[in-house]
């Protein structure tokens, strides 16, 4: 009654809340602009630059990509799915059997392809003649490279039917198919851009008429394990632009074929490997740039001076005389007299010495590069002659030759221009030779050394199974499309090396030897004696 409320002892004046600050204050606080630069990050980070590209920068841009790099970028969006299908140019397809089925969707997808290969595996049942008149219809005249492998199924007339739409084909690739001459033919008429034609285990030729077209604008031919491969006559004698030719490991006698080359013709590059092959039809030859001569028993000194007689110009040469003792010393001193811009010399199982060798240093003034390779008379005198006189030499292997380390010791003080020096094999030559050769240019000169009985120092790739120099083949027109076509959907595979058999035996190897590796021994008893 007349009291008041009660009211605390202790009264808090609270201040009122602060005016909410300025823009200017606002932006300039810490707090804010640590926020702000979060959300322009977060904006940045969403913010898709690649749509401001045009298509055709950003197929540019998936050109430089390797095979599986393509498909996973065809995954990210709509817009890079189309642009990779509509600018690949290789592909690669598993053409076995039900490849007919999914064939006209792929085709569809990647219509811009030039350079296609179908490959089957040997013991599957491969796609035949529709499949290859889908890829006439598809990608007919913008076909520029095909490749067929083990399509057993394939015929004369599909490949007569693809030829017809693929008139603007520059190479042809065969092996392991079963049509013959008549299939070859027709591509030689239909496809008058064809520059490149490599054949190889083409089982049809057996009984198959000689081919008796040519091609004005060939250029490489390439016959492999052939059963009459002679057919091809015509096409060699007769084609004027034909540059290299190569005929390795196929039956019959050569040399009427060799011997009906023209005296006037382009030939440069001719490789002869394992074949019926003698002094005549190698001494009909002239003009020649590049020879591989491997394995041909007989062709002998009489052979290779006529050759080098008819071709000044021949500047890289290889012989493997597989140990017949038909080529040496005879043969090479013609080569030096009469080839004086030698550039490369690989020799394989030919036995020569310093006599040939003083030639070669004193009339090929250009020679870089030289392999020895299973010589028996290629020794300390000669290794010698090599220091003291090649003075242009920069790139020098030596395999399996009865060298020791008096004689690789001299090349310390000679060749000047050596950059390279690769040694196997050699049971006289020591690991410490290898390091005082090393050590002699200040590690400017390139040792690989390796000892006779296993891992020495560094195996380098630059030298192959044979022992020849790492570029000893760089005019050889190489088959990589291989490596090169990608894969890009279901039925498509790889067509790297080496093959299924050789990844399979090197998996089974490596299986057992890991579990005989790890096995455990059984555990014997304690009352056992």
């Amino acid at each position: 009654m007349g009291q008041c409320p009660s009211a605390p002892r202790y009264h808090h004046h609270r201040k009122p809340p602060p005016p909410p600050p300025s823009p200017t204050a606002q932006a300039a606080s810490p707090r804010f602009c640590s926020a702000a630069a979060a959300e322009d990050a977060a904006e940045a980070a969403e913010a898709d630059y690649t749509s401001d590209l045009p298509e055709e920068l950003l197929a540019v841009v998936f050109g430089l990509l390797g095979s599986g790099d393509r498909k996973r970028c065809s995954l990210v969006c709509r817009r890079w799915l189309a642009t990779e299908a509509s600018s690949r140019l290789r592909l690669a397809l598993d053409a076995r059997a039900p490849l007919l089925a999914a064939a006209p969707a792929i085709l569809a997808r990647f219509s811009a392809v030039s350079k296609l290969a179908l490959k089957c595996d040997r013991r599957a049942e491969s796609v035949g003649d529709p499949t290859l008149a889908l890829v006439a219809h598809r990608l007919g005249p913008g076909l520029r490279r095909l490749k067929l492998r083990s399509v057993r199924a394939v015929t004369d007339h599909g490949v007569a039917a693809l030829a017809a739409a693929a008139v603007n084909l520059r190479k042809l690739s065969v092996g392991s198919c079963t049509f013959g001459a008549k299939g070859i033919e027709a591509v030689l008429r239909s496809c008058p851009q064809l520059e490149e034609l490599s054949v190889k285990r083409l089982r049809g030729l057996a009984d198959s008429e000689p081919i008796t077209v040519s091609s004005p604008r060939l250029q490489s031919l390439a016959l492999k394990e052939l059963y009459n491969g002679q057919c091809f006559s015509c096409l060699i004698t007769h084609s004027p632009n034909l540059k290299t030719l190569k005929i390795i490991r196929c039956s019959g006698d050569w040399d009427p074929v060799l011997q009906a080359i023209p005296q006037g013709a382009l030939l440069a590059e001719l490789h002869l490997e394992k074949l019926q092959v003698s002094d005549l039809g190698v001494a009909a030859l002239c003009g020649l740039e590049v020879l591989y001569l491997a394995k041909a028993p007989e062709v002998t000194d009489i052979g290779l001076a006529a050759l080098a007689t008819k071709s000044p110009r021949l500047r890289k040469l290889h012989v493997d005389g597989w140990k017949a003792n038909r080529i040496g010393d005879r043969g090479l001193a013609t080569v030096a007299q009469k080839c004086a811009a030698l550039q490369e010399l690989v020799l394989i199982g030919v036995n020569l010495t310093s006599a040939s060798l003083e030639l070669i240093a004193a009339n090929c003034p250009t020679l870089e590069r030289l392999a020895l390779c299973g010589s028996d008379t290629f020794g300390d005198a000669e290794i010698s002659c090599v220091a003291t006189k090649c003075a242009s030499l920069r790139k020098l292997c030596i395999k399996a030759c009865p060298v020791s380390d008096a004689g690789m010791d001299k090349l310390a003080a000679g060749c000047p221009r050596l950059v390279k020096v690769k040694v196997k094999k050699c049971r006289r030559v020591t690991f410490e030779c290898a390091e005082r050769l090393r050590a002699s240019r200040h590690g400017a000169l390139a040792v690989n050394f390796d000892t006779p009985g296993g891992a020495g120092e560094l195996q380098d790739a630059s030298v192959d199974e044979s022992g020849v120099l790492e570029n000893a083949g760089s005019d050889v027109v190489q088959d990589d499309f291989d490596d090169q076509i990608g894969v890009p959907d279901l039925l498509c595979g790889t067509s790297g090396r080496p093959s299924g058999w050789k990844a399979r035996m090197g998996a089974l190897m490596t299986r057992s030897l890991s579990v005989s590796m790890f096995r455990r021994r059984p555990r014997r008893s304690p009352h056992s004696s």
